[in-house]
């Protein structure tokens, strides 16, 4: 277990590390991104950067780590007793978003496509939109929620990430609601900062169990 939470630290801090760098990193250098928007001239200037394609192959690699990171923290967790069902899930939801980030990032690439090729952006952004801007802030909102209400009996983590984790899980649920009530954009960054502080949290607490023994009681069986 010792191993496992090593492991998943390592993981936790490559996800919130890639993550965050890949948004900050394109942002630096293409501008604000369009979100909740039907109008073509800014979808169609905005993903006329021709570094939008190639760096959609990031969040590929990302989500490896992150995936390594929630089932690191199902074991974890799923060894507190009466916690495995909350453990589970958060892993359940984890591997669930998995396809969406694979499918946004994808698209991605296709607009710089159809936008440098002249033809209509506007269908496969919306798609993009409501897939990413939407869709995946309910299953972030599940799994971090999941993991924070299973570790409130967990030894060595911050006493403060299971609140964290649920205003967090609010805050998504928020950001999946921005593009349907006409939230701004920028807004949404406040709950992926939350976000970040519980990757950054979460990977604390893995490594601190990396450190010395995991006292959680009462292991229960896979």
């Amino acid at each position: 277990m010792t191993n496992v939470a090593r492991i998943g630290a390592y993981a936790g801090w490559i996800s919130v590390v890639g993550i965050f760098g890949y948004h900050i990193g394109l942002t630096a250098i293409v501008g604000q991104r369009v979100s909740g928007t039907t109008d073509v001239a800014a979808i169609q200037t905005y993903y006329q950067h021709a570094v939008i394609a190639p760096a959609s192959i990031a969040p590929f690699l990302v989500m490896v780590a992150v995936l390594v990171f929630a089932l690191a923290m199902r074991e974890v967790l799923g060894a507190v007793p009466g916690a495995r069902f909350l453990a589970n899930l958060g892993l359940l939801l984890a591997v669930a978003e998995l396809p969406i980030i694979l499918t946004e990032s994808s698209l991605e690439a296709a607009l710089v496509t159809t936008a440098t090729s002249g033809g209509d952006v506007l269908p496969l952004f919306r798609f993009w939109d409501v897939l990413y801007n939407s869709a995946a802030y309910v299953l972030e909102a599940g799994w971090v929620g999941a993991f924070g209400l299973a570790m409130r009996e967990a030894t060595g983590f911050p006493r403060w990430l299971p609140r964290l984790a649920l205003l967090v899980a609010a805050l998504q649920l928020v950001n999946m609601s921005a593009i349907w009530v006409g939230i701004p954009d920028a807004f949404t960054l406040v709950g992926n900062v939350f976000f970040a502080f519980f990757f950054v949290g979460a990977s604390i607490g893995l490594g601190r169990l990396a450190a010395g023994p995991v006292r959680v009681t009462a292991m229960q069986p896979a």
